[in-house]
């Protein structure tokens, strides 16, 4: 019940606002390494109730059933139920719920970098990419550098949900198709 009312709270903060505040009380003072890193451990941070919140509910969906039951009544220990019955069955959620989180991390960092509160200039990022075209002229004359920043973009976050859905299938215990 701490750890909930922990996550809870985590989940409570609004991260973009969050992210831009402690950006903005930081400035200047980081290198461009240390301020990459700084957003992956926020970003790290932030992400993971919503993963602790789905894995809870599938354990205690889990351990409801049948075949848990039943191994408890045999006598096993739970460890061997956890190992055996309970994290197979939960380690598809996990891997797809994570896939999706480093995808929509990806959009996060694109959109921090964009408004300038990300990874600075001269790192190349996909939105500062778009931000370097965030001129009429440019949109009217230059086409190509945002029209393939965006495109790449959104491939490359579709293509890690897909590959999330194909280890989900792969893993997944109660798929028939092997």
């Amino acid at each position: 019940m701490v750890l909930q009312r922990i996550t809870e709270m985590i989940n409570s903060l609004p991260f973009l606002p969050f992210a831009m505040i402690l950006s903005a009380l930081i400035g200047n003072a980081m290198t461009s390494n240390q301020r990459i890193f700084l957003i992956m451990v926020i970003l790290g941070l932030l992400s993971w109730p919503g993963l602790s919140r789905l894995v809870r509910a599938q354990i205690l969906s889990i351990r409801e059933q049948e075949y848990v039951i039943a191994a408890r009544s045999l006598g096993i220990k739970k460890l061997g139920i956890v190992f055996r019955h309970i994290l197979p069955n939960v380690i598809s959620v996990i891997i797809v719920s994570a896939t999706l989180d480093f995808a929509t991390s990806m959009l996060t960092e694109a959109t921090l970098s964009y408004l300038g509160f990300g990874v600075q200039a001269p790192q190349p990022t996909w939105g500062n990419m778009l931000y370097g075209a965030n001129d009429s002229k440019v949109i009217q004359n230059y086409w190509w550098r945002w029209v393939f920043a965006s495109i790449i973009l959104g491939v490359c976050v579709i293509c890690i949900n897909l590959v999330g859905d194909g280890l989900r299938d792969a893993i997944d215990p109660k798929s028939q198709e092997r």
